[in-house]
């Protein structure tokens, strides 16, 4: 978990890759999204999920080393 708010740059995201569950929000299927995010030092990896249908998107906090 980060000690505090990292924004986007500083990291790298990888591709979006479609999800094969519903969003959890709006439950529909194959519009869920999601990319792994890794921070510039090495030490964070997240997952940003974001549904096409309905717009909302979360992060996921990922392994940190």
């Amino acid at each position: 978990m980060h000690s505090q708010p990292m924004s986007e740059d500083q990291g790298e995201f990888g591709d979006w890759k479609p999800a094969p569950w519903p969003c959890p929000n709006c439950k529909v299927t194959g519009q869920l999204f999601y990319r792994i995010w890794k921070s510039s030092d090495g030490a964070f990896e997240d997952e940003k999920s974001e549904c096409r249908a309905c717009g909302k998107v979360w992060w996921i906090d990922g392994i940190d080393s």
